[in-house]
């Protein structure tokens, strides 16, 4: 049986769910409403969305509410979220709102929010939950006009980013395959690479909301595999991926071999960690889904890892409120001191590449980083396993093992570690199992296969697709 809750488009900082069902016209409307009550009458909001079919006409109601709310609202246009967070940051902007939804499915749309340049919390989301639903809203008071102005931060964005990076013209063309996966990087990122000098192909660089040629999601190898032909291909090329709305970036090394979150996580804390001086600050925030080895190969480097809750808002608020020089998630986010703790997945494969520029190919230094025994991260739906049973079982599994709970239960053991969580965004339960060794990891998966039935298939498949046994 299907919970409200789980149809549920109000997640703990964001929305998603089906259009138009889930999330519609009318329901952005009351949103835009919402914030701009919640906001003095004039405040500044930039409004964006992705490439998504439903975008344009959610987005077109969120700025009618947003300006009979009083707001003055600058459309920005169909563009990559990470575009969007740059305009409101230099603009000033009172508020950032992004219609998208991310990496899910394209019959999905949904919201990001940034109120005061400060990532939503669930306590702020709520606030605007019930005044949207209360009706008490500056709009339906008659009491404040807004107005709307078209703007496109684009170009000052593509002129910002050449600026950062220009010292990779001159230095000999690197080959890259870029796969914008039909979404909001398709025209941008092209240019960019190529005038900063790289050999440039393209893959899926044409903007589409029905997104044809693959899954949103870049997280996986699986969804990757063109890429991965494309570059196996060529003769020493990279290859990068991008999800719907261009915050998350994937990798594809020099073999055509997908590169984990885990191991681009631990080369960027590596490359920082080695320009910190002493005394200098090395907290860097782990996503409590990323592998243990994460936090281990900081430490090993001096760094002080700090895990936190997973999801975009809590990871960006985490860096942003310890003044850490990155925060590390294990679904393709790299948050950056320099961006003020945001996270843009075009700036994120520039300062990778940077790397491959300065200390050799991806490919070997992949090869120089320790052995991760673990499962990509296994998504089982709630109605096939639900959360609490998941927790029950292991808790009686692993009776003497160390629980961390700061998002769902982390069960660390002598052998290794399981997480099981509850998405914030699907109605789906998140399970992730690691070993200390290879012994460990095959102990580990006989375990939970035996005691978790539920996900027997999952692991299987999650088993083949890593080859860590």
């Amino acid at each position: 049986m299907t919970t409200a809750l789980q149809v549920d488009p109000w997640k703990p900082c964001d929305l998603r769910g089906s259009y138009p069902d889930l999330v519609s016209p009318g329901l952005f409307c009351d949103i835009g409403s919402a914030v701009g009550t919640l906001l003095e009458p004039g405040a500044l909001v930039v409004a964006g969305g992705d490439f998504r079919l439903s975008t344009p006409d959610l987005k077109s109601a969120l700025i009618e509410g947003l300006a009979r709310a009083g707001a003055r609202v600058l459309d920005a246009g169909l563009l990559p979220t990470p575009v969007a967070y740059f305009a409101a940051q230099h603009l000033r902007a009172d508020a950032m709102l992004m219609v998208t939804a991310s990496h899910n499915p394209p019959a999905d749309n949904g919201l990001k929010l940034m109120l005061q340049s400060a990532p939503m919390t669930p306590e702020k989301l709520l606030e605007i939950r019930a005044l949207a639903e209360s009706r008490a809203l500056r709009a339906d008071m008659g009491s404040a006009s807004g107005r709307v102005e078209k703007m496109d931060p684009r170009p000052a964005y593509v002129h910002w980013i050449l600026e950062r990076w220009r010292h990779f013209q001159g230095c000999g063309p690197m080959r890259v395959v870029l796969d914008a996966g039909n979404g909001a990087w398709s025209e941008i990122a092209p240019t960019v690479f190529r005038t900063l000098g790289f050999s440039v192909d393209c893959i899926s660089c044409l903007p589409d909301g029905n997104f044809p040629d693959r899954s949103p999601d870049c997280n996986s190898a699986e969804n990757l595999s063109r890429l991965r032909e494309v570059v196996r291909a060529l003769a020493g090329a990279i290859g990068i991926a991008w999800d719907g709305d261009g915050d998350r970036v994937a990798f594809v090394d020099e073999e055509g071999s997908f590169v984990s979150a885990d191991e681009i996580s631990i080369l960027l804390a590596h490359a920082l960690l080695l320009e910190q001086t002493d005394g200098a600050n090395t907290k860097m925030v782990v996503d409590i889904k990323c592998s243990d080895a994460v936090g281990r190969a900081i430490l090993t480097r001096g760094g002080m890892p700090l895990l936190e809750r997973t999801g975009h808002a809590f990871m960006r608020s985490r860096v942003a409120a310890e003044g850490a020089l990155l925060g590390l998630d294990a679904c393709g986010h790299y948050f950056f001191s320099e961006l003020n703790g945001g996270d843009d997945g075009l700036f994120a494969a520039l300062f990778l590449l940077d790397q491959v520029r300065k200390r050799g190919e991806l490919r070997d230094l992949r090869r120089s980083l320790p052995r991760i025994f673990s499962t990509p991260e296994i998504r089982i739906p709630a109605t096939v396993l639900p959360y609490a049973m998941a927790c029950d079982v292991l808790a009686g599994l692993m009776p003497d093992a160390t629980i961390t709970r700061i998002d769902g239960m982390r069960f660390a053991t002598g052998d290794g570690i399981v997480l099981v969580r509850e998405s914030g965004t699907e109605p789906v339960l998140s399970l992730r199992i690691e070993g200390f060794s290879s012994n460990g990891y095959e102990r580990m998966i006989a375990q939970c296969v035996h005691a978790l039935p539920e996900a027997a298939m999952q692991l299987g498949r999650a088993i083949v697709e890593t080859g860590a046994l």
